[in-house]
């Protein structure tokens, strides 16, 4: 026996209908597999398996069709000369079988490559007669790799064997370029994927700074905020005054296309950086609408968007209008500056708008709570094992407050609605909110490595009604009519007189919704139309020149733009109303 090979025993015997049966065996005597050979098979297909640490220990052979089926299998030696019995090649093992005077190789990867999982071999034996010889292995001195010492939990190490066994097969058989950090990074979203939480996720370095940025600043984009909900890039909020508000794109619009990439499979953060771009550059997004079924496709330049400002307007009598777009680090601490303001002008009504509102930090939510609320609860933290109530000790003079909600009302906003209708003055004006109930932990790795998303509590409103996937009822509703946009002008020719198409088509449904008379909508570019635009034009201080270009397509998506932003606030409208009633009453 030849230095750093364990001994084996090997055993022949008659089996039932096999004509050889080879058993191999440890020192004490265990069985560590058998190698058959069918009399009625011309050849066999074997499974080899190695174990041990350092140089070679344990050969075990079972045949395929235990584990396997053959579309599995990997052919890896071949029959070759008698004299070649058994050499190392590119970390290989080359393990000799020996029938009748022909020897067939098997390739057998090292410990650290096959600890658990086997490598399927495709051995063609040809039948021959004649004894079983010994079957043996040899190994060369091993290129000891770098390695570390971790410990784990004794339950978890047959999975940690099994992950290593089958990232280095990958690293070994995939036949495309693919890197240890990449497969690293794609078990970390699947262990956040296996949790069945949409919003718990693993993110890179660049998703986790892009995540840091929103929350902090500005960014030069189209001024939407999206998520990764079900597998779709969702729109979860818009930005007031953005370009994608003025081309009409709405919370809960479904982004199918950017610049002609499908988005299905991306990731949020591969959305992100396709909207994104410097300042003045074009980007196409095509967005699915799903309460509509309809499908838009609209055209936008990227500006500089000022992500989550806070915005107020006096509306006189004592009553104050304030917008809250998202909870960022500096929300709660400019809120409770702006209700001093306000209190000093002796306000006595205030409409906060918490629509579109995605959510944001906890500590914000709770804070701009604590300013609505008197002392006491604002949120009950349920937690995997533990019960926790966030509480104020604040002594505050509620103000009656209307909230403004819709479906884009989320997390650390649902907070801020629950508590203050709960225990304000507050009434809830609009429509039920998204249903968003989870508190959050966003945790960096370090040194590049990303970091993750993970849900950590669920919440509920003070009086404990739960808001996960329910979303809070308003006590008034107030619905947004539905605005149903024309289509984007894209100028590939100019329009004249007779020209026929779906340009034309579109150029009439857009005068249509500008209040002016195109004509039936069939596409040709007639006398109505024709009239239409020229009073369009007139209308914008331009002049009808007989033809509509690049120019005048360009105007005539402005003014489509600037009504749809600009049409009266029904909900907005109704809260307002439901205010006024609400001081009258109360003598104020």
């Amino acid at each position: 026996m030849k230095p750093g090979v364990t001994h084996l025993e090997i055993e022949s015997a008659q089996n039932g209908s096999f004509l050889e049966t080879i058993i191999i065996r440890k020192q004490r005597g265990q069985i560590l597999g058998v190698i058959s050979r069918d009399s009625t098979s011309t050849f066999q297909s074997y499974l080899v398996q190695l174990t041990g640490t350092g140089d070679l220990k344990t050969l075990r052979a079972f045949t395929k069709d235990e584990l396997f089926p053959v579309d599995l299998c990997v052919i890896l030696g071949a029959p070759v000369n008698s004299t070649t019995i058994s050499q190392r090649i590119d970390g290989f093992y080359r393990v000799g079988i020996r029938f009748g005077g022909m020897v067939h190789m098997m390739s057998v990867k090292q410990r650290h490559f096959c600890s658990r999982i086997c490598l399927v071999v495709i051995v063609v034996l040809s039948i021959s007669a004649g004894t079983a010889a010994p079957v043996f292995a040899e190994s060369l001195p091993p290129q000891e790799p770098t390695i570390a010492t971790v410990e784990i939990p004794a339950k978890e190490e047959e999975w940690f064997y099994l992950f290593q066994d089958a990232k280095d097969l990958i690293l070994l058989l995939y036949p495309n370029d693919v890197t240890v950090q990449t497969l690293y990074q794609g078990a970390m979203r699947g262990l956040f994927e296996s949790i069945g939480d949409p919003y718990s996720q693993y993110l890179n370095q660049e998703e986790l700074d892009g995540l840091s940025q929103e929350m902090e600043g500005e960014f030069s984009g189209i001024g939407v905020a999206i998520q990764l909900i079900s597998g779709n890039i969702t729109v979860v909020s818009v930005f007031k005054g953005s370009p994608a508000e003025q081309a009409g794109l709405k919370a809960g619009d479904v982004i199918l296309e950017v610049d002609g990439t499908y988005l299905r499979g991306k990731s949020a953060q591969d959305a992100s950086d396709l909207l994104k771009g410097d300042v003045g550059t074009s980007v196409s997004v095509t967005v699915l609408r799903p309460k509509t079924g309809q499908t838009l496709t609209v055209h936008m330049v990227r500006a500089r968007v000022s992500a989550y400002p806070i915005e107020l307007e006096d509306l006189g009598n004592g009553m104050f209008y304030v917008r809250i777009s998202q909870f960022t680090s500096t929300t709660g601490k400019n809120f409770s500056v702006l209700m001093e303001w306000m209190r000093h002008k002796g306000a006595k009504g205030l409409i906060l708008d918490l629509r579109d509102n995605p959510g944001g930090l906890l500590d914000a939510a709770v804070q701009v709570a604590t300013e609505l609320v008197p002392s006491g609860p604002i949120v009950q933290l349920r937690q995997k094992s533990v019960r926790q109530v966030v509480w104020s000790d604040q002594e505050t003079e509620p103000m009656p407050t209307v909230i403004l909600v819709n479906g884009g009302t989320a997390s650390a906003s649902e907070i801020v609605a629950g508590a203050v209708r709960d225990r304000g003055k507050g009434i809830l004006v609009g429509e039920r909110t998204f249903g968003k109930a989870c508190v959050q932990a966003v945790v960096p790795l370090g040194d590049d490595l990303g970091g993750f998303k993970l849900t950590i509590a669920d919440y509920y409103t003070p009086a404990g009604t739960m808001i996960s996937g329910i979303g809070l009822k308003p006590n008034v509703l107030a619905k947004e009519e539905p605005l149903e946009l024309p289509s984007t002008l894209v100028c590939k020719r100019e329009i004249k007189t007779g020209t026929v198409g779906l340009d034309v088509l579109a150029l009439q449904d857009c005068l249509r919704f500008l209040g002016y008379d195109p004509g039936p909508s069939d596409g040709i570019f007639g006398k109505k139309t024709q009239t239409a635009t020229g009073l369009f034009l007139k209308d914008h201080g331009r002049v009808y020149c007989g033809f509509v270009g690049e120019t005048e397509m360009s105007a005539v998506n402005a003014a489509v733009a600037e009504r749809a932003v600009n049409r009266p606030d029904t909900v907005l409208e109704e809260g307002k109303a439901i205010l006024r009633h609400w001081l009258e009453l109360s003598g104020n």
